[in-house]
């Protein structure tokens, strides 16, 4: 049975839907989109049962905190890969590793999952991420440094970023911080 449980957040209502049969499984993170509010979009998960489970709700809370600004270790175990095809999930585990205040562009991404051509099939394995916030998929960005998308639209994506100290000059590209070694 698929059930979600709500988070309140900065950014508004999110759901993280999930189910209890052999293994408890995250099945999506669903977030509020220019085009759609979450109660909106939870509309396509309409057999969805709100609940409760002890390892979603630490999840949950763990979420409430990240986009509250907190530097906060968001796991992975409890995410279903098997809701992504292989590729997509080899990207958001490289998306993954990405540390905080920090972005790749989707060419060193492509390259990070050894398909060096293939920076637009990376954009669009971000672009249906089933796990946002998670799997920090605003933390990739065109290779001109604009922001490209993101499920929650730009406006969202320009906040995660600038939370994570990720500064943008006059024409609203990230201005990339050389990293010094040890730093």
């Amino acid at each position: 049975m698929l059930k979600h449980t709500s988070i309140d957040s900065p950014f508004g209502e999110l759901a993280v839907l999930w189910r209890k049969e052999a293994a408890l499984r995250i099945v999506r993170i669903v977030i509020p989109a220019p085009s759609q509010t979450v109660p909106e979009s939870m509309l396509d998960y309409a057999d969805a049962v709100a609940g409760h489970h002890s390892r979603v709700d630490a999840l949950c809370a763990q979420i409430a905190r990240s986009l509250a600004g907190e530097q906060v270790p968001l796991p992975i175990d409890l995410l279903d890969p098997s809701v992504c095809t292989p590729f997509q999930w080899r990207v958001l585990m490289v998306e993954k590793t990405i540390p905080r205040g920090q972005v790749r562009t989707y060419r060193q991404l492509a390259v990070a999952v050894g398909s060096p051509r293939a920076a637009r099939a990376v954009g669009n394995a971000l672009a249906r991420n089933p796990f946002p916030i998670v799997i920090p998929c605003h933390r990739a960005i065109r290779s001109d440094r604009s922001l490209g998308g993101y499920c929650g639209g730009l406006e969202m994506k320009w906040a995660l970023l600038e939370m994570e100290g990720i500064a943008f000059d006059a024409q609203g590209r990230v201005i990339l911080q050389d990293k010094k070694p040890g730093s």
